[in-house]
């Protein structure tokens, strides 16, 4: 069992996984700021994906200067943010449902890609696992 969690932990599966995570919880953000747009006094809440992905940067260089299995990915969590753009309203909302949309829907995308990336990964350590050539 071991093997096979270096196997899954040396790659880049667990910055997939983390990227699943992240782009679902801010899935979540974004789908709550969409609902509230037209509430007064709503402030509206995000996760940083520059910061998110600075994270994972600085993680993966890390782990390029340790040891095998010294270095992990599973405290990296998105941090909340109260995003200021868009036109500020007198109850201090600033909503914006382009901006929301397209937001949603970029996070959408990058939600779907880590998807499909992580299937492949499996699927390659599945036929692996096997020891059939596809």
């Amino acid at each position: 069992m071991a093997f096979v969690d270096r196997l899954l932990n040396q790659g880049t599966t667990p910055l997939i996984e983390r990227t699943l995570e992240f782009s679902a919880e801010r899935h979540k953000l974004l789908a709550e700021d969409i609902v509230n747009a037209s509430t007064p006094g709503y402030v509206q809440k995000d996760m940083s994906l520059a910061r998110f992905q600075g994270l994972l940067r600085r993680r993966v260089e890390l782990r390029r200067n340790s040891g095998p299995g010294a270095v992990s990915f599973d405290d990296i969590k998105g941090q909340l943010t109260h995003p200021r753009w868009g036109i500020v309203f007198h109850d201090r909302n600033n909503r914006s449902m382009e901006n929301l949309m397209t937001e949603q829907t970029k996070n959408a995308l990058m939600h779907q890609m880590a998807i499909e990336l992580l299937r492949k990964q499996y699927a390659q350590l599945e036929s692996a696992l096997r020891e059939r050539i596809s």
